[in-house]
């Protein structure tokens, strides 16, 4: 154990410290990656499925109605469409 509390035992813990220090402390650096994966999947629908999801699975049903809202414009065919469409409309 080191003195700032990570236990350094294995190289996957010493590989993911930075990681999970930036996004506690949600550093500049942190920020600025996470900003750039959102510009790089922001066009898929997927990505916007699965965080209207997360959203609504924490109670947050104004962002989760927006991202679903997002999903089904960028979706690529009827089926994904009616179905994004269908859990929008379940939030009420």
């Amino acid at each position: 154990m080191r003195p700032d509390g990570w236990n350094c035992t294995s190289s996957a813990s010493r590989m993911w410290q930075p990681a999970s220090t930036a996004s506690r402390d949600e550093s500049p650096v942190f920020s600025s990656r996470r900003e750039e994966v959102r510009r790089q999947v922001g066009g898929d629908h997927a990505y916007h499925a699965t965080r209207a999801d997360l959203l609504r699975r924490l109670g947050r049903s104004q962002k989760s109605r927006a991202a679903y809202g997002k999903a089904i414009e960028l979706a690529g065919n009827t089926a994904e469409t009616a179905y994004l469409t269908r859990r929008r409309d379940q939030l009420g």
